[in-house]
Formats: structure tokens, sequence, C-alpha cells
């Protein structure tokens, strides 16, 4: 076989190495550095706030299960209303709270998710040009043959090109490895980018569903508050009267009571005699009580939130339907119907007397004497709460005057 020229070959070679040379310029030109590709970087100042907002969360949410648990304890209690309109509130803050958070986790995320994108876009861009410098170096070395290299070997003119031919063939080598590994590990990045992007796109669909049913939730919380509202306009108003109604039978009782007096003092003057009253000091804690039960309220104002409700006596509890009877020996001075129930009031004598308000029925009559536990009627009060009212009057400078009725009473210790 003809040995090929030397000059002719060496100017082969000499072309060939500069085409090499060029080529590789090029591929680093298009790939600079050759570094790792890039990877899903997220900003730590919105990892951060995405942590601090979830943890949170989680507190206000364990905060609104207590309060549910303490609502449902609440819920039919005797005078819950106040303490159950105040969870409600709370509840309300708490939603408020909640609707806060989901804001500060809506904007990480949608931080997030942007340069997400963004990286996304960068890495497909890459992808792109590398895709396009490997089918070019494919290309290329499709047109040279599989025997190319071997040829450029042995076109060396000396053992130094051969060594630079070789340094040259195994950089293009090193180089289309690390173009092939660079591809794949964009497209495997580019993959993680697309599956990370539609994970957070699920994230972010999540927390606006949530965010929804916190509003719906809240919409709930302020239904139920309005509506205790107005529960508490009605029983306010409830209470004003039965206060109003009650002032007024106080005021009647005293009126009756100082009407009473008058006429028992006109009537001693009359004949020119004067009563002796069936009570003395000496008889101060010895009574007998005109019921056994609780005492539901204790003489003397009592001061419901700004409302005070006058109290001239003692209510006492007991099963509807008891006996009730005369703390001592006296005359029926008066007997009559009220909106509360029937009320007998006995003259002891000398300005002392006592009133039994609430009853169910009454057992005797105007100017009836009746004896010490003598029965004069039946506990009435209401439905819900059975009870009676009791009071004393003792004589007093402008006429009697209501007085703690326990002092009176048998200590029941």
């Amino acid at each position: 076989m003809a040995r090929p020229d030397r000059a002719t070959g060496g100017a082969r070679g000499r072309a060939w190495t500069a085409r090499l040379v060029a080529a590789v310029t090029v591929a680093a030109a298009a790939s600079p550095a050759w570094t790792a590709p890039a990877t899903a970087q997220e900003s730590p100042d919105v990892r951060r706030r995405l942590d601090e907002s979830q943890a949170r969360l989680d507190l206000i949410r364990e905060e609104r299960q207590r309060l549910r648990r303490e609502l449902e304890g609440i819920a039919g209690r005797v005078s819950g209303d106040s303490a159950e309109l105040l969870n409600i509130e709370r509840q309300i803050a708490t939603s408020s709270s909640l609707l806060a958070e989901f804001d500060v986790q809506l904007r990480a995320l949608s931080e997030r998710l942007t340069t997400m994108t963004r990286q996304m876009l960068l890495t497909r861009d890459d992808l792109t040009a590398r895709q396009v410098v490997l089918r070019g170096r494919l290309r290329d070395i499709y047109k040279r043959g599989p025997l190319r290299a071997v040829e450029v070997l042995l076109s060396a003119r000396s053992f130094s090109d051969l060594l630079n031919r070789y340094r040259y063939l195994r950089d293009i080598a090193v180089f289309d490895r690390m173009l092939l590994e660079d591809v794949k590990k964009l497209e495997d990045t580019l993959a993680d980018l697309r599956g990370g992007l539609g994970r957070e796109s699920d994230r972010i669909a999540r927390v606006r569903a949530e965010n929804l049913r916190e509003y719906d939730e809240l919409a709930g919380l302020e239904r139920q508050r309005q509506e205790r509202l107005r529960r508490f306009a009605d029983r306010r108003a409830e209470a004003q009267s039965t206060l109003a109604r009650l002032a007024r039978e106080e005021a009647e009782l005293r009126a009756l009571i100082g009407g009473l007096e008058e006429r028992r003092r006109s009537a001693e003057r009359a004949a020119g005699t004067a009563s002796v009253s069936s009570l003395t000091t000496g008889d101060l804690g010895s009574l007998a009580w005109p019921v056994e039960g609780e005492i539901l309220w204790r003489f003397g104002p009592e001061r419901e939130g700004r409302t005070t409700i006058p109290r001239e006596g003692i209510g006492i509890a007991a099963p509807r339907g008891t006996p009730v009877n005369a703390v001592d020996r006296g005359t029926v001075a008066s007997v009559a119907a009220r909106a509360s129930g029937q009320t007998v009031i006995l003259d002891h004598g000398g300005g002392f007397y006592s009133s039994y308000q609430k009853l169910l029925d009454v057992t005797v009559r105007e100017g009836q004497p009746v004896g010490e536990g003598q029965a004069i009627g039946h506990v009435g009060g209401d439905t819900t709460r059975p009870h009676i009212e009791f009071q004393i009057y003792e004589p007093g400078a402008v006429g009697p005057r209501a007085v703690d009725p326990v002092r009176w009473l048998r200590d029941r210790r």
C-alpha cells in the first residue's frame, strides 16, 4: 500500500486538529465551564416563613378545638349565655387568625411556585442548548466514521504530535461523556421540577380550599354571634320587664304594709289600747322556717352585671305544693294575687309583719288568726324552680321596714 505523503498527511492532520479545537471551543461556549445542572433552589426566607406559619397554624387549630370543647361544656348550663357568647367571639378571633395564616402561606407558596417556575424555564433552556450541542457532536461522529480516530493517530508526524493528538481525542471523549451526563442530569432535574410544580400547585389549591372553608366557618360563627346577641337583647328586655315588675310589686307591698300599719295604729288610737306583738327580740334566731329548702338568694341588693335586683327578703327552694307554715302566731292582714303568685301577709302586732310570696294557693282568709306552724298555703314559684319569697318587717321611724329574715330564723347548721 502506498505510503501517504507526509506533507499531505500533515496538512490533513493540522486541518483536523483545527476543526477539533474549534468544535471544543464552540461546545464550551455553549455550556460555560460545564458546571453541574441547576437544581430547584428555595429561598431560606420563604422556607422559614412557611415553617413559622405552619407552627402558628397548628397552635391556632389546637386553640379552636379547645374552644369547641369548652362551648360544648357551656351549652345547656344555666346562665351560660354570656360565657357562650364570649366563647363564640374568641372562636371568631381564632378564625380570623387562621385566615391571616392562610394568607401568609399562600403568599409564601406563590413565591416558591414563581421561583420553581423560573428555575424550570432556565433548566429547560439549558437542556435545549446542550441537546443542540449533543446532536452536533453525534452528527460529526457519524460523518467521521468509526476509524477516524485511528487515522488521526497514525498520521502523526512525531511522537509529540501523537501525544497532542491523543490528548485531543481524550478531551473529545471526556467532553462527549460529560455532555451526555449533563443532558441526563438536566432531564432528571427538569422532571423533578415539573413534579415539584405539580405538588406546589396542589398544595396551593388545598390551602385555598381551607381558606374558603374558613370563610364559611367565620360566617357561621358570626351568625351564631348575632343569634346570641338577639337572644341577649330579648332576655335583657325580659329581665328589665321583670325587674320593673319586681320593683312595682315591692313598692306595692311596702305601700300595702304601710297602709296596714296605719290602719292598725288608727284602730288602736280609736280604742285607746295598744297591741302587744307576738314577736320580741328574744325570738331572734329561734323561729321555725316557713319551709325547708335551699336559700336561692339572700337579703339585700344583688347585682347581675350592670343591673341591681332589689331583694327585701330571701328565696327558699322547695318542691312545688309543699305546705308553707306561719313562723309565728298572728292575724292574716292581707291575701293578694300577683303575677308571680299568691301573697299572704301576717300581722304579728306592734308593727311586726311577715310576708309569704309566690304561693301556689292560699289556705287562709283575711282576718283569720293563725297559730305558729299553721299552714297558710303551698309552694309555687317558677315551674322550673319552685320556691317562695319570705320577708319580715320590723317597726321603723316612718313605718315598717324590711329586715334580713335569716336573723330571726333558727340556725339550720
